[in-house]
């Protein structure tokens, strides 16, 4: 299998034809996000059916690539998709036309291990040693080892999807899928927010004294504007560690500063007054009070602040317990019956008919069709999960269930 590294006009123009005259392809992005504050798509792998390529967007504009990925005549295998289409989205503004993700069809399929190198032992015998995935794919030139491993992420996409696709085909389970797939083609990208209250939810916030506290926040500050100017990572400016041991010891000179665990001595040089700086400022604040539970944490406190008034949560509670049995009987993870956004997003429009449940983000054409009636009598309290299911199983088409799987990793490619 040819292999080539994209990264002049005439191999663009090879590669573009190949996709033109490609029915289906195998495609992986791969990103700086763990080396970037601010992150982009630093390599696209293609695979067709006589060849694998690796564009580097760096070098070359993607233009000519981007209306072949949009047509939907030709289908794009990923594997996690969500990740691939909403960098896509973010740094081309490209909408696939249509996509076959096997990270998405394994779950559909209630297949535990859902990784990419865990289904490609499973289902095709193949394995993938090399890992190469926090490499820093900004950098140039890539080494052999990266391209090996980017290589290796697309050139078996098309057989996995051949296996799997059947696995759909024979269990009933296509239309379910792909209802997925369409779904996963909108996802939109979310723009990079900093949260200047994050520090709260740092160890050391629960731990310090309201000065040591003070001194906290404007060293998160701090680090998050260093992040930015420098374009790196905030851990990778300073560590939690350091952070969390300035606001302990207060340290007022360079010298006190150097005995500070956490960070390098070059590190120090380019950033300490400025981290003395931020010392004398959180001092000169007011103390700040032990920080309350926020988030989740909170929203499970009935009727605190930040909760939704107990009618919704009454209503998501009953939702939540009809999909955990609905996922029970079909032996996969609850988020492919339903994601919670869409279970709260019910439980708030409160729908008494399919045509108000139809209106419903996230409620699809499919799961209207195969969970909408069993949702309203979830929504009214009547009758139970189990009932429903064992009701609806004769037509559904989901065939006998596999064994559950555990909950879905950032990254579930390795």
């Amino acid at each position: 299998m040819k292999q080539t590294f994209v990264d002049k006009p005439e191999l663009m123009r090879e590669c573009v034809e190949a996709v033109a005259a490609s029915e289906r392809i195998g495609l992986d992005t791969e990103s700086n996000g763990f080396h970037a504050y601010f992150e982009k798509v630093c390599l696209v792998q293609i695979a067709t059916p006589d060849a694998d390529w690796a564009v580097d967007p760096l070098e070359l504009p993607l233009d000519p690539l981007l209306p072949l990925l949009a047509d939907p005549r030709r289908e794009v295998i990923l594997h996690a998709a969500e990740y691939d289409v909403t960098c896509m989205r973010r740094d081309y503004g490209l909408t696939f036309g249509r996509i076959f993700d096997t990270h998405a069809a394994a779950k559909t399929l209630g297949i535990e291990k859902v990784g990419l190198h865990n289904l490609l032992a499973d289902q095709l015998q193949v394995t993938l040693s090399i890992d190469e995935q926090r490499s820093d794919w900004g950098r140039r030139p890539l080494t052999p080892q990266q391209l090996e491993y980017a290589f290796a992420d697309v050139q078996y996409l098309s057989p996995l999807r051949d296996k799997l696709h059947a696995q759909l085909q024979q269990r009933g389970l296509s239309a379910e899928a792909e209802a997925e797939f369409a779904r996963l083609i909108l996802k939109e990208a979310r723009p990079r927010e900093f949260d200047p209250e994050g520090w709260q939810r740092m160890k050391a916030a629960r731990t310090l004294d309201g000065r040591g506290r003070a001194v906290l926040r404007e060293l998160y500050l701090l680090r998050d504007r260093r992040a930015r100017e420098v374009n790196r990572p905030a851990f990778k400016v300073l560590s939690d560690l350091f952070l969390a041991e300035v606001a302990r010891r207060l340290p007022r000179t360079e010298d006190e500063l150097s005995g500070v665990p956490g960070t390098s001595p070059q590190a120090l040089r380019k950033i300490g007054l400025p981290v003395l700086e931020a010392v004398k400022k959180g001092l000169g604040s007011e103390p700040l009070g032990r920080p309350r539970p926020s988030g989740d944490a909170q929203r499970w406190r009935r009727g605190g602040p930040g909760a939704p008034p107990p009618e919704v949560e009454d209503r998501y509670e009953r939702l939540r317990a009809w999909r955990k049995a609905r996922a029970d009987a079909r032996k996969v993870e609850v988020q492919v019956i339903a994601p919670n956004a869409v279970l709260w997003a019910i439980a708030r429009t409160d729908p008494h008919d399919l045509g108000a449940l139809a209106l419903v983000e996230g409620m699809d054409a499919f799961r209207l069709d195969q969970y909408g009636e069993e949702m309203l009598r979830a929504l009214k309290g009547e009758g139970t999960a189990e009932r429903n299911g064992t009701e609806r199983s004769g037509n559904e088409g989901q065939g006998e269930p596999s064994k559950g799987q555990g909950e879905l990793n950032f990254d579930p490619k390795p």
